[in-house]
């Protein structure tokens, strides 16, 4: 690789399923139910690519469906990222999803990268932000402390005059 190309090398990748609930809603004359992301679970093979929907439970309080076919991909040039979600108050995966007209959501990716899904949510796409599972936790930890280089502080200059800035501010 030149020095020109742009650290995006493929890293690593993890396989994920996307839980996602249909509940009713009582009582409320023009919402019927509500769709919401449960959480994602960490998948056992490499898929092809193709997303599938399953529905895995049903009864009064809703339907249940897993949405199976993601894969979370670490890149080299996101580690900051990684390393920010992490040490945030919630690690998080997120998972974007687009709306139908019948309100039904449908998801489309997973991330762990916190500045994606940010931007993501900045243009209106839905993104529910889920408990970041223990062995997804331990996979992008171990790839941050591998990847993750901190910038180095840069210091503020003092003038020879000894004010910050050579501005004194009794002036």
């Amino acid at each position: 690789m030149s020095a020109r190309e742009p650290q995006l090398v493929l890293a690593d990748r993890f396989p994920v399923a996307v839980i996602i609930a249909q509940e009713p809603v009582q009582n409320m004359r023009w919402v019927s139910e509500r769709w919401t992301v449960l959480g994602v679970v960490a998948g056992q093979n490499l898929t092809d690519g193709s997303v599938q929907r399953k529905l895995i439970r049903t009864g009064r309080e809703g339907n249940q469906y897993l949405w199976s076919g993601f894969t979370l991909q670490l890149l080299r040039s996101a580690a900051d990222s990684y390393y920010f979600n992490l040490m945030g108050k919630s690690p998080s995966v997120y998972v974007v999803c687009h709306r139908d007209e019948g309100k039904e959501i449908t998801p489309f990716l997973t991330t762990v990268e916190y500045i994606e899904a940010t931007a993501y949510g900045e243009v209106s796409t839905e993104v529910f932000a889920v408990p970041m599972p223990p062995e997804i936790y331990r996979w992008v930890e171990q790839f941050v402390l591998e990847n993750y280089v901190p910038e180095e502080k840069k210091s503020k200059r003092k003038h020879a005059d000894g004010f910050k800035d050579g501005h004194d501010p009794k002036e």
